[in-house]
Formats: structure tokens, C-alpha cells, sequence
């Protein structure tokens, strides 16, 4: 197999994201079940959870973090 390093950028990018929602989404859900299934369905309400929420701040560093090497590494894809 033939990895480029966009696609390496772009798949831990996905996994940090994707780590880091989970992680607000448990954090959601320790405080009101309703809220953490909110966080699972709903895209982007782990933002506004945050904002409302006191939620430490490298979960939210870590969720900027993955969605930006995503796009980073999309643009570097094309």
C-alpha cells in the first residue's frame, strides 16, 4: 500500500475529532443523559454544549485540533 501524508494527515485528524467528540459527549452525558445523546445525534451540539458548559479546554483544543488536520489534510489531497 501506497500512504501519502495528506491521507495520514487527514485519518488522525478524523480520529482526534472524533476522540475528542466522544469524550465532550461522555462528559455531557455524566451531567444530563438527554445532553449526551444530543452530542452523539446532533452534529456540531459538542460546540454549543461547550460554549454553555464548562468543559475543560483541551477537549475543545483537541476537537479544533482534528478538524483542522482534517481540512488540511482534504486541501492537501487535491
Amino acid at each position: 500500500m501506497n500512504f501519502s501524508i495528506s491521507g495520514i494527515v487527514l485519518l488522525l485528524g478524523m480520529a482526534l475529532m472524533v476522540c475528542a467528540q466522544l469524550a465532550i459527549a461522555l462528559h455531557a452525558f455524566t451531567g444530563n443523559p438527554f445532553k449526551g445523546i444530543l452530542c452523539f445525534v446532533v452534529p456540531l451540539y459538542v460546540w454549543v454544549y461547550a460554549r454553555k458548559v464548562d468543559v475543560p479546554v483541551w477537549f475543545m483544543r483537541s476537537w479544533y485540533l482534528g478538524i483542522t488536520m482534517l481540512v488540511a489534510g482534504g486541501v492537501a489531497a487535491t
